[in-house]
């Protein structure tokens, strides 16, 4: 029971945050991002050609793919089904956290947790790899994809951790948070040794880091939403939902 309750509160709260989030982005990133991705498809044919893509594939510079979904509807449908996943994904862990330590008595789950819980996982999951590797926008110059993902990793499990310790350890253990979290920024954020913009127009060039800088803060208001959302629907969940299936399943033991 406590297993299914998880399961399916958590895709009612990804559900309704992967809706929020899409739809905020709808309105605030995705305008950036056709906006800066107009500048990529007015690149030389010939620089695309080099790259030996199949044959009708857009002209990207950058990590261009053999396939993506198409502009409109296909490609908001696609974002809907990614935030969703997301958000499912999250709310999963989420609330099998905090019902866990709402019955050993370690949190409440009210909605002022609910809050806490939804900016604990914005440092993780975007403030703190956000400082080493800001989100980018198309046409920026990066690192190799794979060293990106592994530094965003390794930046969000400190985070995460250092966020526990911070909350749950002794006190003369807490120190170990601000060690712990310094650990990504110690080995360093992969950065390609180039300028951020490639592009030959200076005047494009002044467009797209006034872009980058408007996605820059948009993503981080739209992921502040989104977690936000997910920490008090979690909340919520826990204690109208999730609890009940926890409190008939411990009551017998108690009996016992």
């Amino acid at each position: 029971m406590f297993f299914r309750g998880i399961i399916f509160n958590a895709i009612l709260v990804g559900l309704l945050a992967g809706v929020v989030l899409t739809a905020v982005q709808l309105l605030s990133v995705v305008p950036i991002i056709f906006a800066a991705e107009s500048y990529e498809v007015a690149e030389p044919v010939a620089a695309v050609a080099s790259h030996s893509h199949a044959e009708g594939v857009a002209a990207h510079h950058h990590d261009t793919e053999a396939w993506g979904p198409k502009d409109g509807l296909e490609r908001s449908l696609y974002t809907l089904l990614s935030n969703v996943l997301a958000g499912i994904g999250f709310a999963a862990v989420l609330l099998a956290v905090m019902a866990q330590l709402s019955v050993h008595r370690l949190v409440s789950p009210t909605l002022a947790a609910g809050v806490l819980w939804g900016l604990s996982g914005f440092i993780a999951f975007f403030i703190w790899p956000a400082i080493g590797l800001p989100p980018e926008i198309p046409g920026v110059e990066a690192a190799a994809l794979e060293y990106r993902q592994v530094w965003w990793v390794l930046a969000v499990a400190c985070a995460a951790a250092a966020l526990a310790i911070a909350a749950f350890a002794p006190v003369i253990v807490k120190i170990a948070a601000v060690l712990v979290a310094a650990v990504p920024f110690i080995i360093g954020a992969p950065h390609a040794d180039l300028p951020m913009f490639s592009h030959e127009d200076p005047a494009a060039v002044d467009a797209l880091t006034r872009l980058h800088e408007q996605f820059v803060v948009a993503s981080g208001l739209t992921n502040l939403l989104f977690w936000l959302v997910l920490g008090l629907s979690a909340a919520f969940a826990v204690r109208r939902l999730v609890r009940p299936y926890l409190a008939a399943a411990v009551s017998p033991r108690s009996a016992a």
